[in-house]
């Protein structure tokens, strides 16, 4: 019987190695770096994008609230809404981003081992979760989670702040025979 197939995961055999050790490789390094680069430009135009929409419901909140269209009241509460909104979405993805920094940092790795599930929680405009056991991780390339088969045992290798998958290799696992 031949030798099953390695399924490697976004990374290369040097990756693999030194991931195996708790370390990302130099090539790792630069691609985290460059993701966080990508992530902190998006998060500058989103944030300019919200404070001009913002701002924008907030003239027409009040022109409705002068020719009284809307109530003081409802006018209230659609800025604390607006706001509350535009605050959260910024600080999930200034978290996120600091998450990636210290992650970048440390240059260590995390190894979990399970079995994968199409299933997923929460979608993000950063990353795609993609379930491990009882777990969810992240995948900052939405083509990743397509090379992952589900029910399959995979070892995967996590960044330990952000809960990033950097790589992965698909496990064989022996066949067990039962008498009956």
């Amino acid at each position: 019987m031949g030798q099953p197939s390695r399924q490697i995961i976004a990374a290369s055999e040097n990756d693999l190695k030194n991931n195996r050790l708790g370390l990302m490789s130099q090539t790792q390094i630069r691609a985290l770096e460059q993701h966080i680069s990508l992530f902190q430009a998006r998060m500058a135009r989103f944030v300019r994008r919200s404070v001009a929409v913002a701002a924008m419901i907030t003239a027409v909140v009040v022109i409705l609230s002068f020719v009284r269209v809307v109530l003081l009241p409802v006018a209230m509460m659609i800025e604390i809404a607006v706001i509350s909104l535009m605050i959260y979405a910024a600080a999930d993805f200034n978290r996120f981003v600091q998450q990636l920094a210290l992650d970048r940092e440390s240059e260590t790795v995390r190894i979990v081992k399970g079995r994968t599930s199409r299933y997923a929680m929460r979608t993000h405009p950063l990353y795609t979760t993609l379930r491990v056991e009882v777990q969810n991780y992240k995948l900052l390339d939405a083509e990743l989670s397509k090379q992952f088969a589900g029910g399959e045992l995979y070892q995967l290798y996590v960044l330990p702040q952000s809960g990033v998958v950097i790589a992965a290799e698909k496990i064989s696992e022996k066949r067990a025979y039962y008498l009956a």
